[in-house]
């Protein structure tokens, strides 16, 4: 009985603290209209928090980003997985910046937007597939022809 009432309480103090986190209609469509302005302007920060290896378990990650700043593309990802024919030392992974060589976008649903955007940073040909919901939530997705594919999760920075 007495686990049942700890329980009970604290389901309630956590629904009681998720529903301050909420956002008003306002701040909503502020949020909406940033996202969609930033990816009009293909201006736009990706705040990394977690990584997910094609082998092994996601991983919460701090202080990365992926920024696209009109034809330019700064990467600064951490890596972990197999990979194939590389510099000595590993080489520079996914933290570089180039120059992006193709920019496809469209909407696959009305609460999303896709892009695909291919990249050469000197060692390997990448591309990058980032899947941007309204709200500034977004995914990631790496694929090389020397590494293994691996996912990223993280928030649109919409304020500048």
């Amino acid at each position: 009985m007495k686990k049942s009432l700890i329980l009970i309480l604290s389901a309630a103090l956590m629904i009681c603290g998720c529903s301050s986190m909420r956002l008003t209609p306002e701040e909503k469509a502020q949020i909406e209209t940033t996202v969609q302005e930033n990816l009009d302007n293909r201006k736009y920060v990706i705040e990394v928090d977690q990584m997910v290896p094609l082998r092994g378990g996601s991983r919460h990650v701090t202080n990365y980003s992926v920024e696209v700043d009109g034809d330019k593309l700064k990467s600064h990802l951490p890596y972990f997985g197999a990979a194939w024919n590389l510099p000595y030392g590993g080489g520079q992974g996914l933290t570089f910046e180039s120059k992006i060589s193709d920019y496809v976008e469209y909407s696959p649903k009305a609460d999303r937007r896709q892009i695909a955007l291919s990249t050469n940073n000197g060692e390997d040909r990448l591309v990058y597939i980032i899947e941007v919901f309204n709200n500034g939530r977004t995914t990631i997705e790496v694929r090389s022809r020397n590494r293994e594919t691996i996912h990223y999760y993280g928030d649109m920075k919409t304020i500048f």
